[in-house]
């Protein structure tokens, strides 16, 4: 796969800190751009109730069915989506399944401009659930994925940083 997967060491402190502030077997979890699937399969592994994973890269979306096949029916799925596409409007739930979501991980491409206000999508389009966690991971120059919202904590692991919002 041609993508920028999250380090290791970016990805267990990640978990770390999120496990100190789920309760797995209770949390759904929408994996946005989710590419090799690091992130939502590091979830499942420490027990979160159910997975959706989104990308619309054909041959991530291979990669991530494969993944699929490796939990138990109905633990996870996989959605085709270009997430980027019409940023000016809130992503809307029923995409999604129509359940909000404990938890969403974000891991847009770095850089790229059309990431801008994607914080506001999710969160107006309600995919967070109230007391659910938002991260968007990022390279840390750069901060336009929020246009009026601030985090409420935030991780850096060399040049990756993590944003959580809560809801």
């Amino acid at each position: 796969l041609d993508v920028r997967p999250t380090t290791s060491k970016a990805l267990l402190g990640l978990m770390n800190h999120l496990h100190t502030r789920l309760i797995w077997d209770q949390t759904s979890v929408l994996d946005l751009f989710a590419g090799t699937g690091s992130l939502g399969q590091a979830c499942l592994d420490r027990g979160a109730r159910h997975l959706t994973q989104v990308d619309f890269h054909p041959e991530a979306i291979r990669h991530l069915q494969g993944l699929e096949k490796c939990h138990p029916s109905g633990k996870s799925r996989v959605i085709a989506l270009d997430l980027l596409k019409d940023q000016r409007s809130p992503l809307p739930l029923t995409l999604f399944g129509g359940q909000p979501f404990g938890l969403i991980l974000a891991d847009p491409p770095y850089g790229d401009p059309r990431q801008e206000g994607l914080v506001e999508r999710i969160i107006d389009g309600g995919l967070l659930a109230t007391g659910g966690l938002l991260v968007i991971e990022h390279a840390v120059t750069y901060r336009r994925f929020s246009l009026r919202l601030q985090a409420n904590h935030e991780l850096t692991y060399g040049l990756t940083r993590f944003c959580i919002f809560e809801r």
